[in-house]
């Protein structure tokens, strides 16, 4: 089978040749990946490990983003973010500054510089989908092909704000949602129509799990977020693409919600985090949702060996392969203390394995 059929009969819920390949990592690992195995460029990788998955977005063409030095960085949102080192393997992006944490007015929110759809260039997407045409493909994981709500306000908000305006400035978080989702749609449209029913995937990527409970009470996603969610998967919907929804952590009560609002694939089911056993979930929701990744990132893939590794992915497939609906990848993307052989075995594994 080629790797777009074998995706989407997946996501259909029927058994295909072998179960399908996702594939997430930081820079870092996939420099060491290359080398490793002595490989060009990326689309090298996805092909020596089998990845059914393409990725494709705009190209950003506005105000240029890069800080005072290499270590400073802006986002499209206009939040500065400075590069924290944990070793010399290692590091993370922090935020600077919180730009709207001292706003609390609706109406002040027009003063501020929010992005513009003439930022963004969409000119090459139908000829990447063409060069990637024989494999599923999904909106890129950035800030704009796989957009957020909660995680874009966070940014501009703060933690802490976030969640007290929630409760005791609704009308000032509800404005502020309406003014991101307000671009999220114009981009959304404009990128699909561009790619003329070519994406299979549209991405959203944000984050309402931690590890033992939700980041927000169900409750309060429900007023606050999911309205947002349904006009952006509605509107992917209409342009012909399946609604694909990253988020990690405890997600288990609002399962239902995201299936009553349309979404196809739940990725990545964080499945330490409480209440995603896979069994359960392919039991109570199998039949609804088709799943993406389920191998796990914080101490599988770290510590085990790849024996380990090897047991363990067999295990997650006996679960939640059978009857189809599921996409075998990483509980989070591949971190540098993952070893090379680890990542190979995970692959080599899920490829052998059969229904």
């Amino acid at each position: 089978m080629k790797p777009r059929e074998r995706v989407i009969d997946s996501l259909l819920h029927k058994e295909t040749d072998r179960v399908p390949l996702f594939y997430r990592d930081i820079p870092e690992v996939e420099k060491r990946l290359l080398n490793d195995l002595n490989l060009k460029n990326r689309d090298e990788l996805l092909n020596y490990l089998e990845i059914d998955f393409r990725w494709v977005g705009p190209k950003y063409a506005g105000p240029p983003l890069e800080g005072k030095d290499e270590e400073h960085k802006y986002d499209i949102w206009g939040v500065e973010y400075r590069y924290k080192k944990i070793d010399n393997a290692l590091g993370y992006w922090e935020v600077v500054k919180n730009n709207l944490l001292n706003v609390e007015k609706p109406e002040d929110l027009q003063d501020y510089t929010w992005p513009k759809l003439e930022w963004f260039d969409f000119s090459q997407l139908k000829d990447d989908i063409r060069k990637y045409k024989d494999f599923a493909i999904m909106t890129y994981p950035d800030d704009y092909s796989s957009p957020g709500i909660l995680s874009t306000i966070q940014s501009l908000l703060g933690l802490e704000k976030t969640f007290a305006d929630m409760l005791i400035n609704p009308e000032f978080f509800d404005a502020l949602v309406k003014k991101i989702l307000d671009f999220r749609l114009s981009f959304i449209d404009k990128m699909l129509s561009e790619a003329g029913g070519g994406i299979d995937f549209f991405r959203i990527g944000d984050d309402y799990g931690g590890q033992n409970n939700m980041l927000l009470s169900p409750e309060l996603w429900r007023k606050r977020i999911k309205p947002a969610l349904k006009k952006m998967a509605d509107l992917a919907k209409r342009h012909g693409a399946y609604y694909y929804h990253h988020s990690c952590g405890s997600v288990r009560p609002i399962i239902p919600d995201f299936i009553e609002i349309g979404l196809d694939v739940l990725d990545p089911i964080q499945v330490t985090a409480k209440g995603m056993n896979p069994a359960e979930l392919k039991k109570e929701f199998g039949s609804s949702l088709c799943f993406s990744g389920g191998v796990d990132e914080q101490h599988l893939l770290r510590v085990g060996s790849a024996d380990d590794v090897r047991k363990g992915v067999k295990v997650l497939l006996d679960i939640m392969a059978p009857g189809g609906g599921f996409f075998i990848g990483s509980t989070h993307n591949f971190q540098t203390d993952i070893p090379t052989q680890n990542i190979l075995a995970m692959y080599k594994t899920a490829r052998e394995w059969a229904y």
